[in-house]
């Protein structure tokens, strides 16, 4: 008896000190503060590579160009995130409406072609101004990455490769 209350008094004091540990501001900041430096790191490395690779006149019409990009995407990521919002809604309710669904699930592919469709445009507007060297190494980067933007497809693929009841296909 003696043994079973003391291991439980063990196991309450190891709980409580992880969850103590698990919420201390310091440790949090710390790891915020990595994150951080992480990123700045892997932007300085991109920011080196563009500076490399593009001449100085091809940097600012790739900036344009991007800047153009990302004007005409932000919307259509505002949309697809609002139809995302609703298709969580709609999938949700108590009674689904599945013609109401698969409308949403249109719109929604539709935002998605809009925008690789000015992805894809801003790819090959950029192609278009490189030497044949330059061409080589840029397909060969795009090849590398996998043909993807960070944090954008890969959410996607994500998503899509769950069955409905949230296990991987």
């Amino acid at each position: 008896m003696k043994t079973r209350v003391l291991s439980m008094v063990l196991i309450a004091v190891f709980a409580i000190s992880l969850t103590t540990m698990a919420q201390n501001p310091k440790t949090q900041k710390k790891n915020l503060e990595q994150k951080e430096m992480m990123m700045k790191h892997r932007d300085g490395d991109m920011n080196k590579r563009f500076d490399t690779f593009f001449t100085e006149e091809q940097q600012a019409k790739v900036k344009e160009l991007r800047l153009e990009s990302a004007k005409k995407i932000k919307p259509l990521k505002n949309e697809l995130n609002e139809l995302q919002a609703k298709q969580q809604t709609l999938s949700t309710a108590d009674k689904a409406d599945l013609s109401a669904i698969n409308s949403n699930i249109d719109k929604m592919s539709i935002v998605k072609a809009d925008i690789a469709k000015i992805m894809a445009k801003q790819h090959q507007e950029i192609r278009s101004m490189l030497s044949e060297e330059q061409l080589m190494k840029f397909d060969e980067m795009k090849a590398r990455r996998g043909d993807r933007k960070p944090g954008f497809e890969r959410n996607e693929r994500d998503h899509n490769s769950r069955s409905p009841r949230g296990e991987r296909s």
